[in-house]
């Protein structure tokens, strides 16, 4: 099976391919600031007001947490493509860790 990440943008528009990031840290609502390794991720949602008031990390164990994500942009490549460099302000949705059988995707 395949493995694949999905950026999907502020207009609705969605890229297949491979997350180059390695972690995420938030500086959450409790005051502190937490690391995600990507792997341990399953999406990212990015501010968005009105429907998220916050940057926020969904994880594999349940962890949801709501604050600021530390940086500007992420490294991804577009499959068949080049590594590019998308703002985070671009960025509705990092969906990460998704795989592929028979053309479907399953969350896991």
């Amino acid at each position: 099976m395949k493995w694949r990440d999905l950026v999907i943008g502020r207009g609705g528009d969605t890229l297949g391919g491979k997350l180059l990031e390695t972690s995420f840290t938030i500086t959450t609502a409790f005051g502190q600031p937490m690391s995600f390794k990507t792997r341990d991720i399953r999406w990212v949602h990015f501010e968005n007001p009105p429907q998220f008031a916050a940057d926020e990390i969904w994880a594999v164990g349940d962890d949801h947490v709501r604050g600021k994500i530390r940086g500007r942009a992420v490294r991804f490549q577009p499959d068949g493509q080049k590594p590019i460099t998308i703002a985070y302000s671009a960025i509705h949705t990092l969906i990460v860790n998704q795989r592929f059988a028979s053309g479907k995707s399953l969350l896991r």
